[in-house]
């Protein structure tokens, strides 16, 4: 059984010209060549293959084979190799980097991290993306042991020594509880002491390695991950302070509550992309920093409160209202 030989690209090439155009003369005039040539690329291809791709004899223009449309599908496949190996090369010409690496802080709401992406993606699309999300200091620590090129995070927790620093737009931080949570229930005329219930506080593990921030309550949980404390708090284990446009929808749906607390009314949490100054980020690391900068999460949610109930009046009893003729 002999092995069928490598076609080149041109032969697929017109391959795949010919069953696009629908005939041999529209490839050749696509392609700039003979109609002669044409043929002669497509029976050397199928002399090398040894298969018939094209069915000449039963229509006037040449059907695919059921051979052929396989190897139609390979083709297409190894075509698109070879763009994307051209469009990579055409980068590393214009000094893309090969790859940019990014590591975000927990904080930094979802929407305005895959918008950024996306808008990348489409600006960049044969750069590749290393994303890493982190907690609080892990930020910095991934930036300068290597692991990220780029950072996103707060000097509240980035010693900048060595850093290029770009202030980007901060993210609101407000309390948020469960609607049936005991500060949920609370009102204005009977506030209730944050102090006095769980707190879910989002930490660095292992514990003690990183200073604590908006911490009020005597008894806290300490949690590494901000999609498991979004959890809890929509499971009513506690209240926390959380990125306003992380728990947006949430507010708005009613599974959480946005409190009025008057030990703890929250603040913004600062945010700056971050570099080492002296391995700035290429062209594409710069875009994307450039883009950041301009990036908005939009409106805040309002104060939510759920007043406690009061005792009804007693009800009078009056005269029905006299029907109008026309009416209803």
């Amino acid at each position: 059984m002999r092995s069928p030989a490598t076609p080149s690209v041109d032969q697929l090439l017109v391959l795949l010209t010919v069953a696009e155009t629908g005939s041999f003369t529209a490839a050749a005039k696509r392609l700039g060549r003979a109609t002669s040539a044409i043929s002669y690329a497509i029976d050397t291809l199928e002399q090398q293959l040894g298969l018939s791709l094209f069915d000449r004899g039963t229509t006037r223009k040449p059907k695919l084979t059921q051979h052929g449309e396989a190897i139609l599908s390979e083709a297409r496949a190894v075509a698109h190799s070879i763009e994307t190996l051209r469009a990579r090369v055409r980068g590393f010409l214009d000094d893309l980097e090969p790859e940019v690496s990014l590591v975000v802080d927990s904080m930094l709401p979802g929407d305005r991290l895959t918008r950024l992406l996306g808008e990348f993606n489409a600006q960049f699309p044969t750069v590749p993306i290393r994303l890493l999300v982190q907690t609080l200091s892990g930020v910095e620590r991934a930036v300068r042991n290597g692991h990220a090129r780029i950072g996103v995070g707060s000097q509240l927790h980035m010693d900048m020594t060595g850093f290029r620093r770009i202030d980007i737009e901060s993210v609101q931080i407000i309390p948020v509880a469960s609607p049936n949570h005991p500060l949920a229930q609370a009102s204005k005329a009977a506030p209730r002491q944050a102090s006095d219930f769980v707190q879910l506080v989002l930490s660095e593990q292992p514990a003690g390695e990183s200073r604590d921030f908006g911490v009020v309550s005597l008894n806290t949980w300490r949690i590494g991950d901000q999609a498991a404390r979004h959890k809890l708090l929509l499971a009513g284990l506690g209240w926390a302070g959380m990125p306003e446009p992380i728990v947006r929808a949430d507010i708005a749906s009613g599974r959480l509550v946005r409190l009025h607390l008057p030990d703890w009314r929250g603040g913004e949490y600062t945010l700056q992309a971050v570099h080492m100054t002296d391995t700035p980020p290429g062209p594409a690391g710069r875009w994307l920093i450039e883009r950041l900068v301009t990036l908005s999460d939009g409106g805040e949610a309002p104060i939510q409160e759920i007043a406690k109930p009061t005792k009804a009046k007693r009800a009078t009893r009056t005269r029905p209202a006299e029907r109008r003729p026309g009416s209803n």
